[in-house]
């Protein structure tokens, strides 16, 4: 989402909050969707990757990667 608009922004050209959220969470579920997919074509092993931290103001943090091969489709 961008929008340039010369200084002339005004409330009704910006989505509300509700309406980012949703935005944010529909792209999250077809990259998941996406990303399941792509791990049933694995060649074998997946491997996972975890780290938790916190930061100062002590938010919880985890982040999780995996790694595996699949097949080029060609």
């Amino acid at each position: 989402l961008l929008y340039l608009g010369d200084g002339n922004i005004a409330d009704k050209d910006l989505p509300h909050r509700t309406k980012m959220t949703e935005m944010i969470l529909d792209a999250f579920k077809k990259l998941v969707a996406a990303n399941k997919e792509e791990l049933k074509r694995s060649e074998g092993r997946i491997s996972y990757t975890l780290d938790l931290w916190s930061d100062p103001g002590l938010d919880s943090y985890m982040g999780v990667t995996n790694h595996f091969l699949v097949r080029d489709k060609t």
